[in-house]
């Protein structure tokens, strides 16, 4: 298996602290994306599987397997929190809104690709519930929540 960076780029980036990814091209024929998803992320906590679907005849179709999160980033109403590190169950509030501080987390994901890897290699990935529309736009009532999910 050939993985890229070749080590010693890599070692440099990390001990410079610079984000980077590690990858590598596999042909699999035989896969689908639910069949690599049960294989490698099943029952895992956060584990989801993200397919794009819209405009995929023209743009590319990608499939995403997340697992294991650096970080969680919720909202409920415009308070935002996030948890980090080794327990993700303790969460730490966001100064400001919570479209400020996504913003603010989408910023700081940032990284640079190289070169021949789809933009869907690295970055945040996840759900904005309905309910996080009413932060740019006013909607009628808010809807019973009896799963008590945040936004």
């Amino acid at each position: 298996m050939n993985l890229q960076p070749a080590f010693d780029d890599f070692a440099q980036a990390y001990a410079a602290g610079r984000p980077q990814v590690v990858w590598t091209r596999l042909i699999d024929d035989l896969e689908t994306p639910v069949s690599a998803y049960l294989k490698i992320a099943k029952g895992q906590p956060f584990a989801f599987l993200f397919e794009s679907v819209e405009g995929g005849a023209w743009r590319g179709r990608y499939s995403v397997v997340a697992m294991q999160p650096e970080l969680i980033w919720r909202c409920r109403g415009d308070k935002a929190e996030i948890a980090q590190g080794e327990d993700l169950s303790q969460f730490a509030p966001q100064s400001g809104g919570a479209l400020e501080s996504l913003r603010d987390l989408v910023a700081a994901s940032r990284i640079a690709l190289p070169d021949g890897l789809p933009p869907m290699s690295s970055g945040v990935f996840g759900v904005l519930g309905y309910d996080m529309v009413r932060l740019a736009e006013r909607l009628p009532g808010v809807n019973p929540d009896p799963l008590d999910l945040p936004d």
